[in-house]
């Protein structure tokens, strides 16, 4: 009878067990949110940067959240592609935030060195029309006689026409510079715009030589010859 007894409470000790198990199991499957890998940023990353391992990290979102977004899950795959805003921390990537360096008229210049723009489109400047991205040369600015004499072009090659007061000096300010970028008076890369005229080449200097072109800018006229 003993037997019998404790038989029938181990039966029931087993039951309930089993029926709390089943109860929780049921709970967590009603409860069960399906999930989906992300990349987040871990900081706030600027408008036209790329993105690499270093700055983010992996999250799970509920799918529901994402939706039909086509969200970024692996760096790679977005290597040599480059923000159209700026990302804050937290955020997740997704593919429409990025674009190419051409389509976004990225321009990456040397290091060491700073993008400057020059204004050639005068005719009287010598700007050629076959200049184009890539393109080397040289750049010569053309500034009165008034002003040539000054401590600033002490250092620069000279051609000197006319007398002290009423004449010119030419000086070679730039020897062998690449072409970034050619652009129309729009601002629009000239290979993109429908006006061919270049207005301004886009160029990398050192910070020394981009500092006495922004001196003499208001003084000066700007002409290019391709090497």
């Amino acid at each position: 009878m003993n037997r019998k007894v404790s038989v029938i409470i181990l039966a029931s000790f087993l039951a309930i067990v089993v029926f709390i198990i089943s109860t929780k199991l049921q709970k967590e499957m009603v409860d069960f949110v399906p999930t989906i890998k992300c990349l987040t940023v871990t900081e706030d990353v600027e408008e036209y940067s790329s993105i690499s391992e270093f700055n983010v990290k992996v999250v799970e979102m509920p799918i529901e959240i994402v939706g039909n977004i086509r969200i970024v899950q692996n760096v790679n795959d977005i290597d040599n592609l480059y923000l159209k805003s700026k990302l804050y921390k937290g955020q997740i990537l997704v593919y429409d935030q990025f674009d190419t360096a051409d389509n976004l008229t990225i321009i990456n210049g040397e290091e060491g060195k700073e993008k400057i723009s020059i204004k050639i489109k005068e005719p009287e400047n010598g700007t050629s029309y076959i200049l184009k991205k890539g393109s080397h040369v040289n750049v010569y600015a053309t500034i009165s006689n008034e002003y040539a004499t000054s401590d600033t072009f002490s250092d620069f090659e000279k051609q000197s026409v006319g007398s002290s007061e009423y004449g010119y000096s030419v000086f070679k300010i730039l020897d062998n510079v690449k072409i970034l970028g050619c652009f129309d008076e729009n601002g629009e890369d000239i290979e993109k715009s429908s006006e061919k005229s270049i207005d301004t080449v886009l160029i990398s200097v050192l910070p020394q030589e981009a500092y006495k072109i922004n001196l003499i800018r208001e003084l000066a006229s700007f002409n290019i010859t391709e090497l």
